[in-house]
């Protein structure tokens, strides 16, 4: 089940692909029910589906570098949320958001080799992580681990994924499906914030607002899974993206399917295809206004 998540926690970093990606993964969810002799339930199984609804768009890792190449984009590890604030976030409900964006830093430092940086951001995420009193995932054979690998970057990022998942996991066998989704969503804004504050050539920025376009789909689900909790944490939360999913309205979806094609030893279908994005500078502008608004509202 680990493996669904691989990519989880890189959460909309330049997400590319359509319906294909999300048909395949939520198959895999359905297929994929025991492992490491763990049977996992029917509740954590329509969890785990209504999450990938949100992530299904995510690159590899070696796709993202990949995108960043072809665009030329400059990142600055100084964009992202300061592992010191920890201090500052006093409620549940910040703790949990700045999780996620902890997680989604994480991941982008381990994906681009800055150790160091890595290394403070898994600090901050095991703290943030006592906090909420989420026990038996930041193990001290698990920074053993984190410690060992910090030159590997494969290595790295699936030791991140699986953290993910074990926090995801620890949390609906406790059912706290409210602090699950605020981590989803901190880690999905995160995400966005980061693919929005890239800088490239001028001329290679289309590329980036495509990127950025492909995220309309799973703003709307994440909207969804948030109004599906009915709890009032959610509220303000709710009122910034329904705001910023009135902006996507904008963005033009051209999805062109091929014949689904499913592999028999796997049991896995994928439907082949072509996603178009129409979005022009404007609406990438207030789309990227928003992102930046709504992020630091929640890292403050």
């Amino acid at each position: 089940m680990k493996k669904i998540f691989y990519s989880i926690i890189s959460l909309a970093l330049l997400a590319c692909g359509g319906d294909d990606k999300e048909t395949a993964l939520t198959s895999d969810i359905s297929s994929e029910i025991q492992v490491e002799d763990e049977i996992i339930s029917a509740k954590q199984i329509k969890e785990l589906k209504n999450a990938s609804k949100v992530v299904y768009t995510l690159p590899s890792p070696v796709e993202m570098a990949d995108i960043l190449n072809e665009t030329k984009a400059v990142y600055d590890v100084y964009i992202l949320n300061d592992p010191d604030a920890i201090d500052g976030y006093v409620t549940d409900m910040k703790r949990a958001m700045n999780l996620g964006v902890y997680f989604a830093d994480l991941s982008f430092t381990s994906m681009f080799d800055y150790a160091q940086e890595a290394m403070r951001f898994m600090g901050a995420a095991q703290a943030m992580s006592d906090e909420l009193n989420i026990q038996g995932v930041f193990t001290e054979d698990v920074m053993m681990r984190i410690e060992e690998n910090m030159s590997n970057k494969d290595s790295l990022i699936d030791i991140v994924g699986s953290t993910y998942m074990d926090t995801d996991l620890y949390l609906q066998d406790n059912e706290r499906p409210v602090v699950a989704k605020a981590i989803l969503a901190g880690a999905w804004l995160e995400g966005l914030y980061i693919a929005v504050s890239l800088k490239t050539d001028s001329e290679q920025e289309s590329q980036i607002w495509q990127k950025v376009g492909e995220q309309k789909p799973a703003l709307g689900n994440l909207v969804r899974l948030l109004e599906d909790c009915k709890d009032a944490q959610f509220d303000s939360l709710l009122i910034d993206l329904r705001s910023l999913a009135k902006t996507f309205e904008a963005v033009k979806l051209d999805y062109q399917s091929t014949k689904a094609v499913t592999d028999k030893a796997s049991k896995r279908t994928t439907l082949g295809g072509n996603l178009n994005v129409l979005i022009d500078e404007k609406t990438y502008n207030q789309i990227k206004a928003q992102t930046i608004a709504l992020r630091n509202n929640i890292t403050k």
